[in-house]
Parts: structure tokens; sequence; C-alpha cells
């Protein structure tokens, strides 16, 4: 058995189009017999996380703007939208009530994942997440610690130098980010 962790799009984003022998494009078809499909489980990782998702944004000046704004909540509101998309893509959306609704629906479950409905284990570890240390900076810190680091990975650049590559460019970002003495280490 081989496992590695994901997020939740990584199964229909990612698994699930690097499982065929046979990619849709040429041809191949998403079901048993092609390479790995029906094939994977998920299982609950060791933690919980949120990590963003998919953004809306409006532009400026907008000379539709309720239009918008009612798009944006037919998205991201109406339990009904939310679980259609997640019954065609099998992806997990952020509407509490359509997804439990597919959590407890004894007749759901992945094809690909055989038969498993993920949507009932993702539910689980979902309750389990707590946004109260979340800031306006997690992405901004996520981005720019891992583009700097990456050098001191790869051995292009000291320890040191890399965290202070880090440090500038966080800065950049967020012009108010001061760094304590105690907190260089990681």
């Amino acid at each position: 058995t081989l496992g590695f962790f994901y997020s939740t799009w990584g199964i229909n984003f990612t698994l699930l189009g690097n499982a065929l022998d046979t990619a849709v494009k040429d041809g191949g078809k998403e079901e048993l017999g092609n390479g790995l499909y029906g094939k994977y489980r998920v299982c609950e990782g060791p933690a919980s996380y949120y990590w963003g998702g998919t953004w809306m944004a409006a532009c400026k000046g907008s000379d539709n703007l309720e239009d918008v704004k009612d798009i944006m909540k037919k998205l991201t509101c109406d339990s009904a939208v939310a679980e259609n998309i997640t019954r065609e893509t099998q992806d997990y959306t952020n509407n509490k009530t359509a997804m439990a609704k597919i959590a407890g629906d004894a007749n759901y479950g992945s094809s690909f994942l055989g038969g498993q409905n993920h949507i009932k284990l993702f539910n689980k570890s979902a309750d389990k997440i707590r946004l109260a240390g979340m800031s306006k900076y997690d992405q901004g810190c996520n981005e720019k610690i891992q583009e700097a680091m990456r050098d001191y990975f790869t051995g292009s650049k000291s320890y040191e130098d890399a965290y202070k590559n880090f440090e500038a460019s966080l800065k950049g970002v967020y012009a108010d980010v001061s760094f304590a003495e105690s907190n260089k280490t990681l």
C-alpha cells in the first residue's frame, strides 16, 4: 500500500487524470479496467487543515455588480448548487448543508474510489478544523516560505540566507510584519 497526503481536490483534479492508462482526451473512459480507476481509497490524515480554496473576485467598477453578487452568492450559499457541483466533480464544496446531505446518502459513492463516500470522511475531518489561529497573513507566509526555502532545500543557499530572503519577500507583501529573533528557527 502506498499513501500520500492530498487536499480534497487532489482526488478529482490530480489523481483521476493521472490514474488512467488511456486519458479521456485520447479516447479512454473513466471506468474500471482503465489503469488504476476504482483502486484508490481515501483515509483520514493525521491532522485536519484548511488552506484556502477557490477564490472569486469582482472587478472594481464593474457595471453589473448586482449580477456578480448574485452569481457569487449562488455559487457559495446555495446548497442545491453546491450539492450539484460535488455530485458532478466529486469535489468538497463549502456548503455544510450540501455536504451533510451527500455524506448521509447511502447511495452516493465515487466509482473512482471503488464506491467510497469520501464526502462522509471529509465531513468528519472538516469538523475538526479550527480557524481561530488563522489570519490574513497565512497564504502569503505559506507561499513566501516555500519559495525562499526551496533554495535551502536544493542546496543553493544556506539556511540563514534563505531565511533572510523569506523575511525580505514577506516584507514586500506585508510591510507591517516584524520578525522576532526567537522565530528564526523552523
